[in-house]
């Protein structure tokens, strides 16, 4: 019961994962106006906007015109959803497996987003760092609520550890930018990379976070090669990278002590 409601959590917000996607590239507001058809402007029907169960029902077409609606829709929404579903596996049903399960599902916002329009908005990205930076401070809210509280000094170091790994990496990921580029002649990192370098050194934490690093680079070389002299969006290896790391984080801390020891 707790991994359905997981699941149907995820859905939803999948379901507004797909507003953010759609709407902030193009600065639209993203609440006004409401949910409608792109091609005959037709307001959407409450039913008509229920996650993943409306576009089977309505067969993937427009209620109104019949236009097809993309598979991007119900592929977001039930990519999201198996994100809140197997961190709740790892998490249980908790303020750590909602907090982390958002972050994640921003981290896949951004990657869709860079992928199509190769720009990445500063407010889903200060999102997803804030949320990570701050998580000893949701768990220290889950634990007063609960009357689990654990001596306060715990949640302090947390807190400072998450804000101290975030820096770190945040200015690594810079001045590297700053020497890839005194190499190849053009930047080589954004702005972006390197606040998502901070939301992961947040969220995983050392050696971890270097792991991600190293797993994403792996990840982003095959594409590039063949790209050649295209762009390609590093943000969608960073996220898949963080998300490897987080859930076989043991098995791969293992490996680099056996290499680094």
């Amino acid at each position: 019961m707790f991994y359905l409601f997981a699941f149907l959590i995820g859905l939803a917000i999948g379901s507004f994962l797909n507003v953010l996607i759609v709407r902030i590239p193009k600065n639209e507001n993203i609440v006004f106006p409401a949910s409608h058809c792109p091609v005959c402007n037709h307001t959407l029907k409450p039913w008509h906007n229920i996650p993943l169960l409306s576009w089977l029902l309505l067969k993937g077409k427009c209620a109104f015109c019949k236009t097809p609606i993309s598979k991007m829709y119900p592929m977001v929404e039930l990519i999201t959803a198996a994100i809140f579903l197997f961190i709740s596996f790892k998490e249980g049903i908790s303020v750590n497996w909602f907090i982390i399960s958002l972050i994640f599902s921003l981290l896949f916002a951004l990657s869709i987003i860079d992928f199509k329009y190769f720009a990445v908005p500063d407010s889903l990205n200060f999102t997803a760092l804030a949320l990570a930076l701050l998580l000893p401070l949701f768990n220290f809210a889950e634990d007063y609520l609960t009357q689990d509280l654990k001596n306060f000094t715990y949640y302090q170091s947390e807190l400072i550890t998450n804000f101290k790994d975030a820096a770190i990496m945040a200015l690594s990921l810079f001045l590297l930018g700053l020497v890839v580029k005194k190499i190849i002649k053009k930047d080589a990192l954004g702005e972006a990379d390197i606040i998502i370098a901070a939301t992961m050194g947040s969220l995983l934490g050392f050696p971890s976070v270097l792991i991600a690093i190293y797993t994403a680079a792996l990840l982003a070389i095959i594409p590039a090669l063949f790209a050649r002299n295209h762009m390609v969006p590093f943000v969608p290896f960073l996220a898949l990278g963080t998300l490897i790391v987080y859930f076989f984080n043991d098995t791969l801390l293992k490996w680099w002590n056996l290499l680094y020891a």
